[in-house]
């Protein structure tokens, strides 16, 4: 903090003394011919006179317009054109489906089944399968015997069986009509009226 005020106080003071005389001090380096370039390498200077000895008018020739070469460059007109063959690939590529492959066997219950299953797991096939093994057979398919094939937990086959059920197709039974005496008076009428406007018609 006390750097910062010191700063400001020490800048205040030598502005003065900066922007003593500046208009002509500018004015004086803006009427110069050429500024004063830059001090220069001895090494840079020994090459620039070396380049001077070979071509001395290298600069020249540098900044000079070629109308020879500018001639070529307008000459020049590339065309191109595609072979047929990648046009027909092309065609072919924007055709779908190019994979034919079916996915049937490798993708079961819309996920992807892993081949190696660790100890302790079980996948959602293996899973399925044997819920619905205890659904048909629940004594032969108990806890014990399907910890002891998929080598499961037996608390956690429990909770699978306990908790989790297979999807079942539930019949609805037939729908009742309610015996209401005035809806079958309603309808009695209606039907002697189109039998009665068919007579009429005929």
């Amino acid at each position: 903090m006390i750097t910062q005020i010191m700063g400001k106080i020490y800048s205040k003071l030598t502005r003065p003394i900066r922007t003593f005389n500046i208009e002509n001090r500018a004015e004086r380096v803006i009427s110069r011919e050429k500024p004063i370039p830059a001090p220069q390498y001895a090494t840079t200077e020994k090459q620039k006179k070396l380049a001077d000895k070979v071509n001395p008018h290298f600069m020249e020739d540098h900044y000079r317009k070629n109308v020879q070469l500018d001639q070529r460059l307008k000459d020049v007109f590339v065309t191109s054109t595609d072979p047929e063959g990648t046009k027909e690939s092309k065609k072919e590529s924007g055709l779908l489906p190019q994979n034919r492959h079916s996915w049937e066997n490798e993708f079961l219950y819309e996920s992807f089944e892993s081949i190696v299953i660790p100890a302790g797991k079980c996948s959602l096939k293996q899973a399925l399968s044997f819920i619905l093994q205890h659904k048909t057979d629940p004594t032969t398919y108990n806890s014990e015997h399907i910890a002891s094939e998929y080598n499961l937990d037996k608390k956690v086959v429990d909770d699978i069986l306990k908790y989790f059920k297979p999807y079942v197709n539930a019949d609805t039974p037939p729908m009742i009509e309610p015996d209401d005496e005035i809806q079958k008076l309603v309808d009695l009428a209606i039907k002697l009226k189109k039998e009665k406007n068919l007579q009429n018609k005929k």
